[in-house]
């Protein structure tokens, strides 16, 4: 076809319509299926820790200069947290069987832009484990911290809790998705049968591709009905 009929290209979508309904029900089949077979709902839990200052900081100088250390630390002690040290004792202490790769694949340690918080989130499949974990992450770094830097600067401030509903399940977005995904492909399959289609459709159509003018047509005979 060498130019594309936007009104010929209408009248053939809708005569292929069923092409459409056809995959839209194969779209949300398959999001059905995909909730309920293949996607593993997993469960997030948080607990955030802050870095304080020196007991003995009483000075404003030395008050700054705790907020400075704090700052700078903050990006380190992020690193210790997943680190095999820590993970090992959480592992050892929550009798996890998992590797120290595997736990560290369900952590995630954050920090906000110009502030002393750190927050450990923890995605597992079961909450009450991810609750367990994240809460023993705080506890065994704020111990170990203590040891390898020989100062104590962390408190925690909110402890983790057990979450009620998955993070990673939205059924209506998926079933949207799933819908979508197959409007799309049989939108786009019909437009290239459209597109590769050389079949005689009009009187013009003969015109334009044999390049011979059109005598006389022959109407298509309909049975009337008695």
């Amino acid at each position: 076809m060498e130019e594309f009929n936007i009104s010929e290209f209408i009248k053939y979508y809708f005569s292929k319509f069923i092409i459409v309904i056809l995959f839209v029900l194969i779209g949300t089949v398959g999001s059905i299926y995909y909730n309920e077979n293949v996607q593993v709902p997993m469960y997030k839990s948080q607990t955030s820790l802050v870095l304080t200052r020196s007991s003995n900081s009483s000075s404003t100088s030395s008050l700054q200069t705790d907020i400075s250390l704090n700052k700078n630390l903050v990006s380190t002690y992020r690193e210790i947290i997943k680190s095999r040290r820590i993970l090992s004792k959480v592992i050892e202490n929550l009798s996890l069987d998992m590797t120290e790769k595997e736990l560290s694949k369900m952590i995630s340690v954050t920090s906000a832009n110009d502030t002393e918080l750190i927050i450990i989130s923890v995605a597992h499949e079961q909450s009450r484990v991810a609750r367990n974990i994240a809460n023993e992450i705080a506890k065994v770094f704020k111990q170990e911290i203590t040891s390898i830097y020989n100062i104590e600067n962390i408190s925690i401030v909110d402890e983790a809790v057990e979450a009620l509903e998955p993070y990673n399940v939205n059924i209506v977005k998926q079933y949207i998705m799933g819908i979508g995904a197959g409007f799309v492909l049989a939108s786009m399959i019909i437009t290239i049968c459209f597109y590769f289609d050389d079949s005689i459709k009009k009187p013009e159509d003969i015109e334009e591709k044999v390049g011979l003018n059109v005598l006389a047509t022959v109407p298509k005979y309909k049975k009337k009905k008695r």
